[in-house]
Formats: C-alpha cells, structure tokens, sequence
C-alpha cells in the first residue's frame, strides 16, 4: 500500500517513492508508446476523503521523471520529463489544477530515450510550510512502464535524493506570498529533457 504522508528530507532514501519495493513484482507495468500522452492519476487516501487528491492548502509544483527500471531508482539514473510551478495568468499551481482535475494530469512520453522499462516518478510538494527550511512536503509516488516506439535518446541524468536542496528557491518558498514573488516561482530540480 503506497504510503501517503509527506517526505520532508531532501536526503531521505523516501524521496524516490515512498516505497523501497520497486520490483516488477509490486506493481503490474504499463505499455505506453513513445510520443504519446499518459494520464496519471493522485488521489489521497479514498473517494470518501473530501480531500481526495491533496488539501486545497498544499499549493505548489507538480514534476515528473523517469528512470530505467533495472537502476531500481538508485544512483544517476533519472531525467525529468515535466513540470508545472504556478500560472500567473489564473493565479493556479499546479497542484490547484490537479484538483481541478479530479487528481488527474496528463504528460507526454519522451519520444527520444531508449525502449524499455521505465519507472515512473510522479510528484507534488506542498510549499504551505516552505517558509522555513524542511518545511516543504513531497509527495512522490512511482509507476512502471514498459516504452515502445523511441528512438535513441541519451538524457542527462540525475541521482534522487541528490536533485533537491533544502534551501533551493523552489522548496524554500513562501507560497503565500504575492505579486512578482508568486510569478517568479522557481521550479526545483534538473531542467525538463527536451532534446
């Protein structure tokens, strides 16, 4: 049972997932073809809880990576695939659109990376505390895939815990803050892989 309380060490081994079992075993592993869109999903705890997906409080990012599965997540192994901060246009992060949507946010597979199978880390971090240093709460969770149709592709890659400090502008944040401050969130972690 995936866990659902915050990781809120940048150095936890929990950052990953929240779960050390990463085996095929755990999960069953999703086809997806390169290039196309995958909705994944949040929700709390159950369709009862009136905060299913995240409290309207937990305001922040919303970011996606992948890694080969045979890394189990460990070491360099990661590239990130997608992330959304805030929108100053609608005055939404993304974790107020992801309630919006039912828990539901669409990505898109890469298109160049390797066939294979992949883990799948999906994350929000609430910044409702960030005001102070490990304030921040993360909330990653992770999904396997197997991809078909890519080409050769070689990201940058990155280590989790390793891609996050605790005093980075994106996690030591006061989300309530307003104005240009708000508009000139930055998005933690590596850049997004955009060959």
């Amino acid at each position: 049972m995936p866990k659902t309380s915050p990781v809120t060490s940048v150095d936890s081994p929990d950052l990953v997932c929240r779960t050390s079992n990463k085996s095929p075993e755990a999960t069953k592993i999703l086809p997806v073809t390169a290039g196309s869109q995958l909705t994944v999903v949040w929700h709390h705890s159950s369709d009862a809880d009136t905060d299913d997906v995240i409290s309207p409080s937990h305001r922040g990012p919303c970011l996606v990576y992948m890694a080969p599965l045979e890394s189990n997540g460990e070491g360099y192994a990661w590239f990130k695939i997608y992330e959304q901060g805030y929108d100053a246009a609608t005055n939404l992060w993304c974790t107020d659109v992801v309630r919006q949507n039912h828990g539901k946010l669409n990505i898109t597979i890469p298109t160049l990376i390797n066939n294979g199978d992949y883990l799948l880390r999906t994350e929000m971090i609430a910044l409702h505390n960030a005001k102070v240093i490990n304030g921040a709460q993360f909330y990653p969770n992770c999904m396997q895939i197997t991809v078909d149709g890519a080409t050769y592709g070689s990201p940058d890659l990155y280590a989790i815990p390793g891609i996050y400090n605790a005093n980075d502008p994106g996690i030591f944040f006061n989300v309530y803050a307003s104005g240009a401050k708000a508009s000139n969130y930055t998005i933690p972690g590596p850049p997004v892989y955009a060959p």
